[in-house]
C-alpha cells in the first residue's frame, strides 16, 4: 500500500511540475508582467505604425475589451500579459502618442492596466523580439487581438 501511496504522489507532483511549467498557473507571476516606461510608434511591414511599449514590443488589444474593462486575466495573462506602469505612473507617450488617450482601469486580478483611447494594453509572450506582431488578428483565450494604431483604434483587417 505504502508503495501505491509514494507513486500517486509522485504522479500529482509531476503533474504540478508540468502545469507550472506549461504556463498553466491560476496567476500571472510579478516576473511574467509586462512592465512600460514608454509608449512608441513602430512601422511595421505590412501593418504600418502600431504602439509598442520603450523596448519596442508590440501592444495588442482584445476585442472583449471593447466595453473598456479588462478582460483578460489570470490564465489568459500567461500568454498576454498586461501593461502596467513602472512604479504606478503612467508611461511617457513618445513621439506620436497622444498622452490624452493613456489612462488606467483596475485589473480584476490586482493593479491597474495601462489603457489607450480606453483599450487595456497587453503583450504576447510569442512575440520575443521588438517588432514581432504573431498575435495580430489571432483569436486566443475567446477573442481576438489586435495590433494598437496611434490614431486609438485597432488594426481590423
Amino acid at each position: 500500500m505504502r508503495s501505491l501511496t509514494t507513486r500517486f504522489s509522485a504522479a500529482a507532483a509531476a503533474i504540478v511540475l508540468v502545469l507550472t511549467g506549461s504556463g498553466c498557473t491560476s496567476a500571472p507571476s510579478e516576473h511574467d508582467e509586462l512592465r512600460a516606461s514608454a509608449i512608441t510608434i513602430a512601422e511595421l511591414p505590412g501593418l504600418g505604425d502600431v504602439l509598442v511599449d520603450g523596448e519596442g514590443f508590440v501592444l495588442y488589444v482584445f476585442e472583449p475589451d471593447a466595453a473598456q474593462t479588462v478582460t483578460c486575466t489570470f490564465t489568459c495573462a500567461n500568454r498576454w500579459p498586461p501593461l502596467r506602469a513602472i512604479d504606478g505612473g503612467t508611461p511617457t507617450a513618445g513621439d506620436g502618442i497622444d498622452a490624452s488617450l493613456i489612462s488606467t482601469l483596475p485589473n480584476p486580478a490586482g493593479g491597474e492596466v495601462i489603457t489607450y483611447n480606453g483599450w487595456p494594453l497587453y503583450g504576447y509572450t510569442a512575440d520575443t523580439s521588438p517588432g514581432d506582431a504573431h498575435g495580430q488578428d489571432t483569436y486566443l483565450n475567446g477573442g481576438v487581438w489586435y495590433v494598437m494604431q496611434p490614431d486609438g483604434q485597432p488594426l481590423i483587417p
